[in-house]
């Protein structure tokens, strides 16, 4: 697989930042990286013991930091060691019904998290570009089955996606700071559910459906009429 972006990141002065590397996307999106021949530095919590991070061995692959992205000390120091010309933050707690269950958290982590980021990649000049990774739940869903726009209005129902949609100001505030002060190029990307191999999180249908299997046992489909824009977790990746 082969594209401009992969030929700019090489010639990059600095490496890539992932941040959430460790889950499920992010061990996805190093070994495409990898696969592009991209220098890649992480930095994330520790993996899920069942994780495809922890399942492939990638412990110490990559340059990496096992830490809090609220921790702003630590991100920093790290930034700073790095110099990553680009960064991509996926870091995020992802889970809805974990966001009911831990919601201060669900927003210090993906609101506060992602001004931890920003904020400090706008101080370093070696920092270009800073990618933000969100969902397709900060939509408003009025259930009227059309698809949507990026100039959709924004409306967080649940801890999660009210969360999300924090995360979207937080992009347009320092979007806008880069307007008048002058920073690095700040864009947030949107996906929806993915699907694919070495997804054992909790909560997910595909993974719970396997375990059901394995076990025996009955899985509960929560929300059985809903509908689910269900991607190959490459797609939104690529």
């Amino acid at each position: 697989m082969e594209f401009s972006l992969g030929q700019r990141l090489r010639k990059a002065p600095g490496p890539l930042l992932l941040t959430g590397h460790t889950g499920f996307k992010g061990a996805w999106m190093t070994f495409l990286l990898e696969h592009l021949d991209v220098p890649v530095v992480g930095y994330s919590l520790p993996a899920e013991t069942q994780s495809l991070f922890n399942r492939v061995g990638r412990d110490g692959a990559i340059p990496e930091k096992l830490a809090d992205i609220r921790d702003y000390e630590t991100l920093e120091k790290f930034i700073d060691q790095h110099k990553p010309s680009t960064i991509i933050h996926m870091a995020a707690q992802p889970l809805v019904l974990n966001s009911y269950l831990r919601s201060l958290e669900t927003f210090e982590v993906n609101v506060m998290g992602t001004a931890n980021v920003l904020d400090i990649a706008f101080k370093k000049q070696f920092v270009e570009a800073i990618i933000v990774v969100t969902t397709d739940k900060v939509y408003m869903n009025n259930d009227s089955d059309s698809i949507f726009v990026e100039s959709d209005p924004l409306m967080g129902k649940d801890p999660y996606s009210a969360s999300k949609v924090g995360t979207e100001a937080v992009v347009s505030a320092w979007q806008q700071i880069a307007k008048v002060s002058g920073g690095p190029n700040v864009v947030s990307v949107r996906a929806g559910n993915v699907i694919g191999g070495g997804d054992f999180a909790k909560d997910r249908i595909i993974p719970d459906l396997i375990r059901g299997v394995m076990s025996g046992e009955p899985v509960l489909i929560r929300n059985p009429k809903s509908t689910r824009p269900w991607q190959h977790v490459l797609d939104p990746l690529t």
